[in-house]
């Protein structure tokens, strides 16, 4: 063995893990440039799974806006209720990964509380192929925790 020979070996596996990383990257551009290429513009619907309370997700897509976001109810995770009760979000901006995530609140409309938040709604999602969207919805009630939770939602154009 000569001198020279643990030098090459250094240089070989140089170049092999740069290889590797201009790969990776390569490989992490074409993802980000896929998923971004699944959003397609238009009205979205869909509801919780399992259906919860009846609660519809509805929402609209152009460019790299979605708005419009809204769920027709709270969702209710402990026993009780009463009439549905609508949220609407803020809107939200679509990432180059094909997500988006917004806030949401329920005021509630009536009662010693009136005018004060009942619950704040966060709402997730990721684009998918074919129109289709996959996401979590969750629900925190103020002075209410066991009520509180978290469902995925699916929703099409």
């Amino acid at each position: 063995m000569n001198k020279r020979q643990p030098a090459r070996m250094r240089h070989r596996w140089k170049g092999t893990v740069a290889a590797a990383g201009v790969l990776l990257a390569l490989v992490v551009l074409a993802t980000a440039a896929f998923a971004a290429g699944q959003v397609e513009s238009g009205s979205y619907t869909g509801a919780l799974v399992p259906s919860r309370d009846g609660v519809v997700v509805s929402f609209k897509v152009s460019g790299k806006r979605v708005t419009g976001l809204s769920t027709s109810n709270v969702p209710l995770y402990c026993s009780g209720g009463g009439r549905p009760t609508p949220v609407h979000f803020k809107n939200a901006t679509i990432s180059s990964k094909g997500t988006f995530s917004s806030n949401g609140r329920y005021i509630i409309q009536e009662g010693p509380k009136k005018g004060q938040v009942g619950s704040k709604l966060k709402i997730d999602g990721r684009f998918l192929k074919g129109g289709a969207v996959k996401g979590t919805l969750t629900t925190t009630y103020l002075g209410f925790p066991n009520c509180s939770g978290k469902s995925p939602y699916t929703a099409k154009v």
